[in-house]
């Protein structure tokens, strides 16, 4: 390949104290052939004037007055690109300098190949390297195509911020389907449909820094602040599972009815799964050296609560 146009895009949404450092290893990227598409999703902080500070000639900022949750504003942005191959940064992680040249070479390796990961280390709340990750396109499929029929997977999940696509497999797929707007699961959707045609890869460097912070939307989804989040991963095995072996397309028009009877049955799993762990957790504290020794060391008060209780029944009488 000769130097091809690689579009960034970057998405941002009250980011205002991480916009800059994100933006910033686009910038110092050791590729330097950029167009660099930064969205600011209506944010209410100042995320916005920071992003106006930039003055490099390679970006374009868009900005929507009205929030998108996302994905309405990365797919629109999507029709506007120029770039031979796109690529995704988070506006609160960073990106190493040499990812983009990088994750290019894998594409001018394999001509079969439509996306293409990174490793990756978590930043933030939870500093460590990521352990073992899916790094062949079997591996991928695995993750991404057996998704609705067993998650059990003995590596750690590719994190789909780091994803480099060719503009084939954009054109392809269209982009994220606006079902998952405000929803979780949006990229494990995408790269699902990515696979179903393409070739997928893993780098197996850490070019990627994932910050997982508070208020972040990874964090937002195991708060418990958003009943939907709960189900999310449930219903996501199931639109893919129908997609796979019954070919059904769960998320188009005609099959309304079924995607609320999914909805439900998530529901309802999502439910009685948490129910059984509460038990279990609770299980394991009541039979725990330190529960039955505060038990113990209680039952005197315990005993004396009774008796003056009694007492002062008798008295009422």
């Amino acid at each position: 390949m000769n130097s091809p146009l690689v579009s960034v895009v970057i998405p941002c949404y009250n980011v205002s104290a991480h916009v800059q450092k994100a933006v910033g290893s686009i910038l110092t990227q050791t590729y330097t052939n950029l167009e660099i598409w930064i969205i600011d999703d209506a944010s209410t902080d100042d995320t916005l004037s920071k992003i106006n500070g930039f003055t490099d000639n390679r970006i374009r900022v868009i900005h929507y007055e009205e929030n998108t949750r996302k994905v309405g504003a990365v797919n629109d942005v999507l029709k506007k690109v120029n770039g031979d191959f796109i690529c995704f940064q988070d506006s609160d992680d960073w990106s190493e300098p040499e990812r983009i040249s990088l994750q290019l070479e894998q594409f001018d390796n394999d001509c079969r190949v439509g996306i293409c990961f990174t490793n990756y280390r978590y930043v933030g709340m939870k500093k460590r390297s990521a352990g073992r990750i899916a790094l062949s396109d079997q591996e991928l499929r695995k993750e991404f195509i057996e998704f609705g029929n067993n998650r059990n997977f003995s590596f750690d999940p590719t994190v789909c911020p780091t994803m480099m696509i060719s503009r084939d497999a954009v054109q392809r797929t269209g982009g994220y389907h606006p079902y998952f707007a405000g929803k979780v699961a949006e990229d494990i959707h995408w790269v699902y449909r990515i696979l179903k045609d393409f070739k997928g890869i893993t780098l197996d460097h850490v070019l990627y820094n994932y910050n997982l912070r508070e208020g972040s939307f990874t964090h937002l989804q195991f708060s418990g602040k958003n009943a939907k989040y709960a189900y999310s991963w449930q219903l996501l095995s199931k639109i893919i599972y129908k997609d796979i072996y019954e070919n059904i397309d769960v998320l188009s028009a005609e099959n309304l009815g079924l995607l609320k009877e999914l909805e439900l049955q998530s529901c309802e799993e999502a439910l009685l799964y948490n129910i059984q762990i509460l038990n279990e957790i609770k299980f394991v504290y009541e039979n725990s050296m330190s529960f039955k020794l505060g038990k113990s060391l209680l039952m005197p008060f315990t005993y004396l609560k009774k008796k003056m209780n009694k007492l002062f029944y008798k008295q009422d009488v």
